[in-house]
């Protein structure tokens, strides 16, 4: 039998590739764990080299380096049991690219020695997950002894078993586990974590046994977009009851007694979440997360008087500080006096920098160098595409000289169907909302206007008819060829629910569909090299979706 424990769930955000910081960082917090009386310190998957380190960990030095920075936190785990993720490997064994098989791995620590390593069991290896081009399957799952509590660590997907073969949870009970701990590198998405809450509720349950789940928080580079990790960590008792919900989007060291973990403690309930809440929070940090690790402070954004452009100054605001963030609004022939109304608007509401420079004489001068081209030709999307080019110039030229990125505003729906411009308004370091669909874009704009008491996005914006302002009297719903409340929602089934034309001809016409698809998968092209997105729903594009530039496939 076991006595009471004091233990410590460290949620932290790492740096993948900065492991001399993310191991001062585990050293800090064991530092506090044990400052606290905990008699163990739990860290998130990965924790010291970084969760999405990508190829670095192809690297034999960087392994290296990893396994050094073990020993370090070895060193200094006086006194406390750690567990904590890492890469091991065997240098014995090569894979099939030539390198040391590697694992992803969990170093339990105790008396400044490692008494364990677990390996992680299951390899995603879908949507943004591609973790047996690093990873072999993990050796053997072992039980710990600590002071007469068994615990099973596993890591991440080894949680999400159902549609493996192997089943990590019901195994590490049946080895004799008092307590399961998982260690997660989890990405968000909205409402992700009441899938969590779900699955783990059911495995406690179903086995009678603590559940402990540590994630780790903070933005990383899922290589083409970024991934949001919004820890949110769960500990669960042997009933099955939620009995703490770590905080969402902030590090957090977490502590409880391990008696309260075998009590029919008072069940926590989950709160109810704001999704566009969840969405803003998400959206801040990935913004303020991409500068930091990019070593830039100051940002960029084309303002239009549209709800897009609004949306992503707001964020930036919010991610980065006012005086950080320039608006440029560059006026065509076309644009209306309402557009520069709006931008004024929002501008005064953010109490943000904003540059005013017209492009019509720029525009004119194009028109004039090409006029022997493209003489006795109609006005068409050429025209319209020279002025979005002449904005991303603009852009990109004040984000060279004042040493800054440029945000892009385009959204999902527009990213999907291709309502952009290649070297124009798509250009840009980050894409916040491309990931987010015209609907939640509306809902965030409330949302922020509604968390600030007051009219951040001015309302005026909100209720206007959407419009890129590239020729006379264009609307976005002329263009597309229908609205946003009916495009928006068959775009997402398309892209998220990957539903085929028989499913979505019982909602929607036939030739819209037929449209929309058509203009989907003619998009691909410009979706390769548009700037990296922030993943927010089940399904964004880049990585998570990997569609041929050009195919024959008839969905």
């Amino acid at each position: 039998m076991f006595k009471n424990i004091k233990l410590a769930i460290a949620q932290i955000s790492t740096n993948p590739g900065n492991i001399e910081s993310n191991v001062a960082k585990i050293i800090q917090y064991i530092k506090k764990a044990r400052e606290n009386n905990a008699k163990i310190v739990v860290f998130p998957e990965l924790a010291i080299p970084g969760y999405m380190s990508l190829d670095l960990m192809l690297y034999p030095k960087y392994v290296e380096e990893n396994i050094k920075a073990l020993k370090k936190i070895a060193e200094n785990s006086k006194g406390i049991l750690v567990i904590v993720g890492f890469i091991d490997w065997d240098k014995e064994r090569a894979g099939p690219d030539g390198t040391p098989i590697r694992y992803n791995s969990a170093a339990v620590i105790y008396k400044q020695k490692i008494l364990a390593i677990q390996d992680k069991t299951l390899l995603p290896d879908y949507d943004v997950f591609f973790e047996n081009r690093y990873f072999s399957q993990g050796r053997e799952r072992k039980i710990i002894d600590f002071e007469g509590l068994k615990i099973g660590v596993q890591i991440c997907e080894d949680l999400w078993d159902e549609n493996y073969p192997i089943k990590v949870s019901e195994d590490l009970v049946k080895k004799g586990a008092d307590i399961l701990i998982n260690i997660s590198g989890s990405p968000f998405y909205i409402g992700k974590r009441f899938d969590r809450e779900k699955l783990i509720k059911k495995v406690s349950k179903n086995y009678c046994t603590p559940f402990i789940y540590v994630n780790t928080v903070g933005v990383q580079d899922g290589y083409d977009g970024e991934l949001i990790f919004d820890g949110s960590s769960m500990i669960f008792n042997k009933n099955g009851n939620l009995i703490y919900l770590g905080k969402p989007f902030e590090e957090e060291l977490i502590l409880l007694d391990s008696d309260d973990l075998f009590k029919k403690t008072k069940k926590l309930k989950m709160p109810i979440v704001n999704p566009a809440e969840e969405l803003y929070k998400g959206l801040i940090l990935a913004i303020k997360q991409y500068f930091q690790r990019t070593n830039f402070s100051k940002a960029f954004i084309g303002l239009s008087g549209g709800i897009d452009s609004a949306i992503v100054a707001a964020i930036a605001v919010g991610a980065l500080g006012k005086d950080n963030v320039v608006g440029i609004y560059m006026p065509s022939p076309f644009s209306s006096k309402q557009s520069l109304e709006e931008v004024e608007k929002a501008v005064k509401n953010l109490n943000i920098k904003l540059e005013i420079i017209p492009i019509d004489n720029i525009y004119t001068m194009f028109l004039k160098t090409l006029k022997n081209q493209f003489g006795g030709l109609p006005f068409d999307t050429t025209e319209e595409n020279i002025q979005a080019r002449i904005r991303g110039i603009i852009l990109m030229a004040h984000a060279n000289k004042f040493n800054g990125l440029v945000i892009s505003t385009a959204n999902k729906t527009e990213t999907a169907l291709g309502y952009s411009t290649l070297y124009g308004d798509m250009c840009g370091a980050i894409a916040p909302l491309a990931d987010v669909s015209k609907p939640k874009v509306y809902e965030l704009a409330n949302f922020i206007n509604k968390k600030s008491n007051q009219e951040i996005i001015p309302q005026t914006t909100i209720e206007r008819v959407p419009t890129a302002e590239l020729r006379e009297n264009q609307t976005d719903e002329q263009s597309l060829g229908g609205s946003y409340t009916l495009i928006s929602p068959l775009v997402d089934e398309i892209i998220e629910e990957r539903k085929n034309f028989e499913e979505l001809s019982k909602k929607y016409p036939k030739i819209l569909i037929e449209k929309i698809f058509d203009l989907i998968n003619k998009s691909e092209y410009k979706r390769r090299q548009a700037p990296p997105g922030i993943k927010v729903t089940k399904k964004a594009f880049g990585l998570g979706r990997r569609i041929p530039i050009s195919h024959g496939f008839k969905s």
